[in-house]
């Protein structure tokens, strides 16, 4: 029964390298053989986690690591605001703005959105909440008929007892 196991393997491998034989493009068969050979051997003995010599040498390495650029730190006393969505919102028709404070995770502090055009001006305040490595200043909105239609400048600021920091201006137009 052993030799009968053995025979079928033996079958199988000369069935594949007679399909492989069938695909390629040396004329001699002893040179087929010779490379099919030495091709099981080198897969046989390459190291774990080797994958070759790449089709293009031109092309990145797909092994390699992206990473993103560092998040902004909050440094004594001041941090980054950073502005995470703004714009008309219809179904509430306000303007609506999203930010949090960078590197900073405290209560006690208050987010304010000022919207200006012109001469104009107009603002919503919230509570700052703290997040695992920041503080959210959510849902921040200015009602409608506070405000002309036109384009404003959006800027968001933080302020508590130990943190200051304010956005850089985005634009929101209200139609």
């Amino acid at each position: 029964m052993r030799h009968g196991w053995r025979a079928t393997g033996v079958a199988a491998v000369l069935a594949a390298l007679a399909t492989a034989a069938g695909c390629s493009s040396a004329a001699d068969p002893a040179e087929e053989a010779a490379a099919s050979s030495s091709a099981a051997a080198a897969g046989a003995t390459a190291a774990p986690g080797s994958y070759g010599s790449p089709v293009n040498p031109s092309l990145p390495n797909p092994t390699g690591v992206a990473t993103d650029s560092p998040a902004p730190t909050a440094t004594a006393g001041s941090a980054a605001v950073v502005v995470t969505y703004s714009g008309w919102a219809d179904a509430d028709a306000a303007v609506e703005v999203g930010a949090f404070v960078a590197g900073v995770a405290e209560t006690g502090g208050t987010c304010t959105l000022t919207l200006t055009s012109s001469s104009r001006s107009a603002r919503a305040q919230v509570s700052g909440e703290p997040d695992a490595s920041s503080t959210s200043c959510p849902g921040m909105a200015v009602p409608g008929d506070e405000l002309s239609s036109g384009t404003w400048s959006a800027v968001v600021s933080y302020e508590s007892s130990t943190t200051t920091g304010q956005s850089d201006p985005v634009e929101v137009v209200v139609p």
